[in-house]
């Protein structure tokens, strides 16, 4: 037997494995004598981690949250949590301009950076709005995307929850129509106002003030 695998092999066992690196030995002896009667060498095959890509991860994602109709969405009850940021990111109650709300539930929120939230449900709401080809910022913006946020989901349907027309109003609720509500928060800024308190954290980056990341 080769000295590299095993140096002694005492008559204790029917069979014994030894592992070196990929390498498994299998050796057979005699109970009687001690003496081995043979061995077999075979590989361990190797195996490598499995790497998983951003894209990989969005697509099992989006695989599990596939896009719903509008109707399906209305139908939800869907509803998009609390601002969730911190520190200077824009997602903060003190930040928020306006609320779209659905039946009662916010599924929508603009915050006065222009910078849009949306329930997973409502994600049609991105394919029927080119929110990518705006070219405003602050609270220009987040006024001109929660009005098209409204038409696209009056288009489906909904109906604003209007004071003034209660005969259309008390219609939606016969025909069980979704109601539709904007609400302007206490915290939304005027552009100049906006302008001025960014202005407050230095000078604007070339261009800022022509784009806007959703």
């Amino acid at each position: 037997m080769d000295h590299r695998i095993a140096q002694k092999i005492e008559g204790q066992h029917d069979r014994r494995s030894l592992v070196r690196i990929g390498i498994v030995a299998t050796v057979r002896h005699s109970r009687a004598a001690g003496t081995s009667l043979g061995y077999r060498l075979h590989t361990i095959a190797k195996i490598e981690p499995q790497k998983i890509t951003a894209e990989d991860m969005k697509a099992a994602w989006l695989a599990d949250h596939p896009v719903i109709s509008p109707a399906e969405a209305f139908a939800s009850g869907a509803e998009l949590g609390p601002p969730s940021g911190g520190g200077r990111d824009d997602n903060q109650t003190k930040n928020i301009h306006t609320e779209i709300k659905v039946n009662g539930k916010v599924i929508a929120r603009v915050y006065n950076s222009g910078g849009v939230e949306i329930a997973d449900e409502y994600r049609f709401l991105s394919d029927k709005i080119d929110f990518a080809g705006d070219k405003m910022v602050g609270p220009d913006l987040a006024g001109d995307r929660a009005s098209r946020i409204k038409a696209v989901l009056q288009s489906f349907g909904a109906v604003m929850n209007d004071e003034q027309d209660p005969v259309g109003l008390l219609n939606a609720q016969i025909t069980k129509a979704p109601i539709l509500e904007l609400l302007k928060a206490d915290t939304a800024l005027t552009q100049g106002a906006w302008l001025e308190e960014k202005g407050k954290d230095g000078p604007f980056a070339p261009g800022y003030l022509f784009s806007q990341m959703v």
